[in-house]
């Protein structure tokens, strides 16, 4: 009786070490990054917020998941940092990098929107049309 809790615990705990393995292995969230430079940038008003379109350039190929993300508001001037997941390896080629996001942004306050980039920034007026 005694070696058969001793298999039936044993199993259990195989079993629970099995199902934990998936999760203990899962692949590490992206390095995320601020690009190296943004070139040029688009945003017009949709019905659920700014649609912003910004182009630029990483500093080697491999970046994935280019995307914008709000870093702050201040005084009617909203600040977004371009940013996407840096390669482990790469090429060291300047290549072509894009993102398209929609911010919900104050449609009524936000006069500027401020694109940053790592060496530099790009800012768009809003223009009340």
């Amino acid at each position: 009786m005694r070696d058969v809790r001793f298999l039936v615990g044993l199993f259990v705990a195989a079993s629970i070490a099995a199902l934990a393995t998936p999760a203990m292995t899962a692949a590490p969230a992206c390095d995320r990054q601020v690009v190296m430079q943004i070139d040029s940038a688009k945003i017009s008003v949709e019905p659920d917020g700014f649609a912003i379109d910004a182009f630029g350039v990483s500093e080697s190929a491999g970046w994935k998941n280019p995307t914008l993300v709000l870093a702050g508001t201040s005084g009617g001037v909203a600040t977004i940092d371009f940013v996407a997941c840096r390669p482990e390896v790469s090429a060291q080629v300047l290549t072509p990098i894009q993102a398209h996001t929609v911010l919900d942004l104050d449609l009524a306050t936000t006069r500027q929107v401020v694109i940053r980039a790592r060496t530099n920034s790009m800012t768009v007026d809003i223009s009340n049309q």
